[in-house]
């Protein structure tokens, strides 16, 4: 998984987000099909995975190895499986002996087999030779050099004289494999041309020899022809062998060489697996070649998984496939989410051809039929064929499945009928309530039914489910985050706070006030509910129906409607306010920027890194409600043609407005959290918030109903202030040219400067070179 360096980014809230992360490859992919249930560990290798293919194959159940096999086939059955494994892996020279209790090799001496033996006691010797350095300081490299290249003489030798023919391959699949660590190339050539090609034996002892030469071959045609067939009869030689696959030579190049339908089959499935895009054209070649092949039914997985990769990822997250790395993306910033909808949308018509694959297939007639059945299914929900699915699920309910096949489809089947609602009418339908309990841990899946009715309109019960992903855990086994990341439509580009992780940040830039209430006033009444599911469903937001209040409330301030804000702040309880906002029960949880978020300023009176220029005359024990409460009132006196200090009013509701942007001391009233660094939010008041746009109207109020030029200078340079803000939201970069050139910034940008200096040409240069001066100028404004 890509890490970002953390000078980067430091995102709030969380301390992963801290150091700069952003999810990536198998943090975002959805897969809901999963290719450790469907029998293919031999190729478990090449699963589909948004990372690189990586050796080691998952041994299945009373696997036997191939050279294991043929032992315990040329003993003629007479030995123990064990003891095969162990004479041919475990044993050393000495221990091969005419009185060993191992039973091949009281087999071999009983029967006078001396080839056989005389093999396995040379090949034990010939194992110091099998690494490309025995001695890490190359001291003794010329040694094992010269010893090797005399035991390939030997091997050749031996199986000049052999007579039973698979002894004399065996020596000669040792003398290639000695060659090769020996970087004897031309030996490895001639003894396969001359000794091995023409061969109709065709053993796991041959398909070893084919590998080292395959590692010779200079033609790359020829190469990839030898790799897969390799591959295709050498499961402990795929990942390995793969790698010499060249796939810029063009597939027909490399049919050039196959003679059976096999050996076609063969390549199409190894130029299949290995390819990033679309492997239909190799599935439909091999269905025709082979049709019952193993090989054929894995292509058909993997490329499910491919589309899952395709179609979910950005389905559900909105983001990019997860083999897709946009930070690499040279048009990164010029991809919307719609274009990304749009790809998604071509894909499901690749899905479609797919399932036409699929429909043509009789399952009976493959070498996985419960495969091939279960694909149906899946591919009908990939392409939005509900009822298709649906269809296809209860003809496969009563089937006997293993357990992990079952779950699988119940999974399908919660999916598929709650995408399969009307939009406004979607709900969590009975039936898929147990299989959301069942499976209440796997966090890809509750957040894909949230999704599913969060598009249908139903976006209580969707933050019900996203209340319900418990936090950003670690896959050990697999090396990626287990949870759900994803964006919004609101997305423009990709910057480091565009995507969520949990229910609370979604809602705050997602969600309407008026969805939060629905959302509360939900909870509040089924809060009780002992039900099973209702009782899991609400058990993390019925504990944070206060927080939800605070964030209704927080929703009207960005949209100023102070009534419907105070009402739902007067909700919230001190409970709340004394944890989250006050200095002396300071909660952590967002102490991160600029030392908290306490009210620890009043936000009428007082402004940041400016002196105390206005005497306190109404002290309130500061939190949301009592703030915008008298933001209320004084708005109310402000506007009060009756009120004679009118000016004085509007000035403190501005002061109130400019504290409330990322500026001033109360930023929280807007945010929960911000980071100057960490790029643009979709916070509906994202403008007002950098900005100052309210307090530069309410300082010009103010300026409209003052009574002495001193008051209404400072009022302009208030308003300058605010505007300032304004410019260098507006054009950074601009800004940042201009900015050693301060005074022409001033001048040629800020009206409100340019009317303070030419309006009041004496008071100017003590406002702007000064805030202490402040205080005078507020004191004469009357």
């Amino acid at each position: 998984m890509k890490k970002f360096p953390a000078f980067l980014l430091i995102l709030a809230n969380n301390a992963l987000f801290a150091c700069g992360f952003y999810p990536s490859g198998e943090d975002l992919r959805f897969s809901f099909f999963h290719a450790k249930c469907f029998g293919y560990p031999m190729y478990s290798e090449f699963y589909y995975s948004a990372n690189l293919f990586s050796p080691g194959y998952d041994d299945p159940p009373g696997y036997v190895e191939p050279n294991q096999k043929l032992w315990f086939e040329y003993c003629k059955g007479k030995a123990k499986w064990d003891d095969v494994y162990e004479a041919v892996y475990e044993l050393n020279s000495a221990d091969i002996t005419a009185d060993s209790k191992n039973s091949l090799i009281h087999y071999l001496f009983q029967t006078k087999d001396s080839e056989a033996i005389n093999y396995l006691k040379f090949a034990k010797n010939s194992e110091f030779g099998n690494n490309w350095e025995e001695d890490p300081w190359e001291r003794h490299k010329t040694f094992v050099t010269v010893k090797r290249t005399a035991q390939i003489k030997t091997a050749i030798r031996l199986a000049e004289t052999a007579k039973n023919e698979l002894i004399k391959f065996r020596y000669l699949f040792l003398a290639m494999r000695l060659s090769y660590y020996n970087s004897d190339v031309k030996t490895i050539n001639e003894l396969f041309e001359k000794n091995i090609k023409a061969s109709k034996r065709k053993d796991i002892v041959y398909y070893w020899s084919l590998y080292f030469k395959t590692l010779a071959e200079k033609d790359s045609a020829l190469c990839n022809f030898y790799a897969a067939q390799v591959f295709a009869n050498a499961p402990d030689k795929r990942f390995m062998v793969s790698q010499q696959y060249n796939a810029e030579v063009p597939v027909d190049k490399v049919l050039e060489y196959a003679k059976t339908n096999q050996e076609k089959a063969n390549v199409y499935l190894l130029a299949g697996i290995l390819n990033v895009s679309k492997s239909l054209l190799y599935m439909e070649k091999i269905q025709q070649l082979t049709p019952n092949s193993e090989g054929l039914s894995f292509l058909l997985l993997r490329e499910i998984n491919k589309l899952e990769d395709w179609v979910f990822t950005p389905y559900y997250s909105l983001f990019e496939p997860s083999t897709v790395n946009s930070w690499w993306d040279e048009d990164r910033d010029k991809k919307t989410i719609g274009m990304v909808m749009d790809r998604v949308a071509q894909d499901r018509l690749y899905a479609a051809k797919i399932l036409a694959l699929v429909e043509n297939v009789a399952p009976q007639k493959t070498d996985n039929p419960m495969l091939w059945e279960v694909s149906k299914a899946y591919l009908h929900f990939m392409t939005k064929d509900y009822n298709g699915c649906l269809l296809q699920l209860t003809e496969l309910q009563n089937r006997n499945y293993a357990p992990e096949i079952k779950d699988q489809l119940e999974i399908f089947r919660a999916l598929v009928l709650t995408a399969n609602q009307k939009a406004g009418k979607a709900i969590i339908l009975d039936v898929v309530k147990p299989i959301l309990l069942k499976n209440k841990n796997y966090q890809k899946f509750i957040f894909a039914v949230g999704r599913e009715l969060e598009y249908l309109g139903n976006t209580t019960d969707a933050a019900l489910l996203y209340s319900l992903m418990n936090g950003v855990t670690w896959d050990e086994e697999n090396e990626y985050y287990d949870n759900a990341f994803w964006k919004t439509k609101k997305n423009k580009g990709e910057t480091y706070t565009d995507f969520y992780d949990n229910y609370f940040d979604y809602l705050n830039v997602m969600y309407t006030p008026e969805q939060v209430q629905a959302l509360i006033n939900n909870i509040v009444v089924n809060k009780d509910n002992q039900e099973e599911f209702a009782a899991y469903k609400y058990h993390i937001l019925k504990g944070q129906i206060s927080r939800l209040y605070d964030l209704t409330g927080t929703k009207y301030i960005r949209q100023n409607r102070l009534q419907k804000a105070m009402l739902a702040f007067k909700k919230v309880g001190n409970k709340l306010w004394n944890d989250k906002y006050t200095s002396w029960e300071r909660n952590q949880e967002n102490t991160w920027n600029d030392g908290s978020n306490v009210f620890d300023e009043n936000p009428f009176y007082t402004l940041k890194y400016t002196p105390e220029f206005i005497p306190v005359k109404d002290t309130i024990r500061l939190n949301k409600y009592t703030v915008t409460k008298q933001l209320i009132n004084y708005l109310s006196l402000a506007d009060n043609h009756k009120t004679k200090n009118r000016d004085y009013y509007y000035f403190l509701v501005a002061n109130c407005y400019f504290n409330m942007t990322q500026y001033g001391n109360s930023w929280m009233m807007r945010r929960y959290y911000w980071s100057s660094i960490g790029g643009v939010t979709f916070i509906e008041d994202e403008a007002e918030f950098h900005e100052c746009n309210l307090a530069k109207h309410y300082y010009q109020l103010a300026l409209k109903n003052a009574k002495t030029d001193k008051f209404k200078a400072l009022c302009l340079r208030m308003m300058g202030k605010c505007e300032k803000f304004r410019l260098e939201n507006k054009n950074p970069y601009e800004y940042g040219q201009e900015y050693n050139d301060y005074d022409t910034f001033i001048f040629s940008k800020n009206k409100y400067y340019l009317d303070l200096k030419n309006k009041y040409p004496n008071y100017y240069q003590d406002l702007v070179s000064d805030c202490t001066f402040f205080e005078n100028y507020f004191k004469a404004r009357r």
